[in-house]
């Protein structure tokens, strides 16, 4: 389970970091992962455990189905990236 754990975080944090073409500091990995974890379970849970595009897409594909404290958190950080 704690590999599992590392890998989503991992993943979310490949997910917004190359979307937005900034670095992710520790708490904006932080909330990503607390918001999204299971959002990434429920959605993309049968992807491998890998970074690739596949998860990237599966993320932006079901967006408008992610829990609002993920999609908040999504938004957040893209925001802070823009200033």
């Amino acid at each position: 389970m704690p590999t599992r754990l590392l890998t989503t975080v991992a993943l979310l944090a490949t997910f917004a970091g190359p979307a937005l073409a900034a670095p992710m500091s520790a708490d904006d990995k932080a909330a990503l992962q607390q918001q999204c974890m299971g959002d990434f379970t429920t959605f993309c849970g049968d992807l491998p455990p890998e970074d690739g595009p596949e998860t990237q897409a599966c993320f932006e594909k079901n967006m408008a189905k992610l829990s609002p404290g993920c999609q908040g958190a999504i938004q957040s950080f893209k925001q802070g990236k823009k200033g």
